[in-house]
């Protein structure tokens, strides 16, 4: 009896992450072109993050899909924003730049944090201090 409950609420965990999971990709309708991002505020920054990395990031992106590179150099899931700028010990006024690729490919992120082709490796890292 133990032996068939376990399989009965198995199988529903199994097809309630099925179900999310197809949900999921219906409600994140976002748009193929970021159409706010000359009023963004994050892409203007003045100030460039703490050097994470001196070699750029391959990533394959999906169109359509948002993704959320850190600007402040402090995430610990680089290229990528983990939310760490929130944290009010840190004191980090850096935020995380949105991008929402046109077209599924393979992107080379930055990780040193000092291009001016943000969120883009632009060869800056190769520039001596």
């Amino acid at each position: 009896m133990a032996l068939l409950r376990s399989n009965y609420f198995t199988s529903r965990i199994a097809v309630r992450s099925i179900i999310w999971m197809q949900y999921r990709g219906k409600r994140d309708n976002v748009p193929e072109v970021n159409t706010v991002s000359e009023f963004h505020a994050a892409v203007n920054q003045q100030e460039k993050g703490k050097v994470y990395d001196k070699k750029p990031f391959k990533f394959l992106c999906e169109k359509g899909k948002s993704y959320m590179w850190c600007s402040c150099g402090h995430s610990k899931t680089q290229p990528f924003c983990d939310g760490t700028h929130k944290s009010p010990f840190l004191q980090i006024k850096l935020r995380p730049i949105r991008f929402v690729p046109a077209e599924t490919k393979e992107y080379w992120f930055c990780n040193c944090k000092q291009t001016n082709s943000r969120p883009f490796c632009d060869g800056s890292h190769r520039k001596e201090a």
